[in-house]
């Protein structure tokens, strides 16, 4: 059988894959993308023109609670087009509306903005957590009342407090006594001293010179305790098959972003934006992989962070209506273009404009000269130690002067 001289194409506009322009008829034409192209060569293999159908309610295509399809597969569906693209998921749902030509598979995936970064004036608290910092501070302020339990001859709270802390600081400190049971006490010290301080020195180094992020959500588990708590929202598009897969998800992480996603209305507030340009602080945005590879470029020249877990594999394929006449010829022209790697050099062409047209001045060098502003914590410490040092001066110059020396 002849393949039909024209047909009618259901499209969704996406960026960087099916990019349109109007002409002065109002007419719909392709502009550039991947599919876009795709398309065009298609039509010259087999010779056919084509009319493109923009479906008005901005959708893949879902069904209806009345039975009916919305989106460009209700379009296939209602024999409004013929065809259908615009990297449709191929599920069990819409293949029993329309049949399905494979071209490409799609791995879903988050992408959220990265995080500032902390402060680099706090980078000497940094190393331990918050409950370590106190474990210390509790255990320096313990020991010299144990020690003054159970020394004989005992010394003041604030001598051994100063003695121990300079063997935590790695300084020569002594405690002298003959008793075991102290010496057991000042050998545990010095090794709970030796353990703390070396921990504390490697772990430093490693923060002052990597980048810390603060509020950073890294994968599928931490983005569903952050949305439990409040702190971050999860997004995908209204006509995606992608919140019915995270309810159903055996994933307790994915069931919880997915039912929060359908109860709150968390959707793209056009629905055909699967990678919006701009994505709000605290918000994670569901959607391909390879389309936010395209959109927002790839580490470390970017400002956003793909998560590395892949949330679903999909067969993503070209939408015909069930009666249609000539599918044996597209497949066959589609296995071409894929084994020749055609449709893979488009792919490469648009990501490789995508990254012309990055704005490299958005991107924060990961590695960079430290500045005053990074070392504001030194000099802080180093302040408030010469002001302590200046108000021990004083008390010693007044103890001085009270002094009561008897003449001869």
């Amino acid at each position: 059988m002849k393949f039909p001289n024209f047909i009618r194409i259901g499209i969704l506009p996406l960026r960087h894959l099916l990019e349109v322009n109007y002409d002065s008829k109002g007419d719909v034409h392709f502009k550039s993308g991947v599919e876009a192209n795709f398309i065009r060569v298609l039509s010259e293999f087999l010779g056919f023109s084509y009319q493109l159908v923009i479906t008005d309610d901005a959708e893949w295509g879902q069904m209806k609670d009345d039975g009916n399809w919305t989106g460009i597969i209700g379009l296939v569906h209602r024999n409004e087009a013929d065809i259908a693209i615009a990297h449709l998921t191929m599920s069990p749902e819409r293949s029993s509306v329309a049949d399905f030509l494979f071209y490409t598979v799609e791995e879903n995936s988050f992408v959220t903005n990265l995080p500032g970064f902390v402060m680099k004036s706090l980078f000497y608290l940094l190393p331990f957590h918050t409950n370590v910092w106190i474990t210390i501070i509790s255990a320096a302020i313990f020991m010299p009342l144990l020690f003054m339990i159970l020394r004989s001859k005992a010394l003041s709270f604030h001598e051994l407090l100063f003695r121990l802390f300079s063997i935590l600081l790695g300084q020569q400190g002594y405690i002298a006594s003959s008793e075991l049971k102290c010496r057991i006490l000042i050998g545990s010290w010095i090794i709970f001293s030796l353990i703390i301080s070396s921990s504390y020195r490697t772990v430093l180094l490693s923060t002052m010179m990597v980048p810390q992020f603060a509020h950073d959500v890294r994968n599928i588990k931490e983005l569903a305790a952050a949305i439990l708590d409040g702190e971050y929202k999860a997004s995908t598009s209204k006509g995606s098959v992608d919140k019915e897969l995270l309810s159903r998800s055996i994933d307790e992480s994915l069931q919880v972003i997915g039912e929060y996603i359908i109860e709150e209305s968390w959707f793209s507030e056009d629905n055909i934006v699967v990678a919006p340009k701009y994505i709000k602080d605290f918000t994670a945005v569901l959607g391909p992989r390879f389309f936010f590879l395209l959109e927002y470029g790839e580490p470390p020249f970017t400002t956003k962070r793909i998560f590395k877990e892949t949330i679903s594999f999909w067969n993503v394929g070209l939408a015909i209506r069930k009666d249609f006449c000539c599918k044996k010829h597209i497949e066959k022209y589609i296995t071409r273009i894929l084994y020749t790697g055609i449709y893979k050099k488009f792919y490469e062409d648009e990501l490789f404009k995508a990254r012309l047209n990055f704005n490299w001045r958005d991107i924060d060098p990961k590695i960079k000269a430290l500045s005053l502003s990074d070392l504001v914590g030194a000099f802080i410490m180093l302040g408030v130690g010469f002001c302590i040092g200046f108000v021990v001066l004083l008390i010693e110059t007044q103890k001085v002067n009270l002094i009561i020396i008897p003449c001869k």
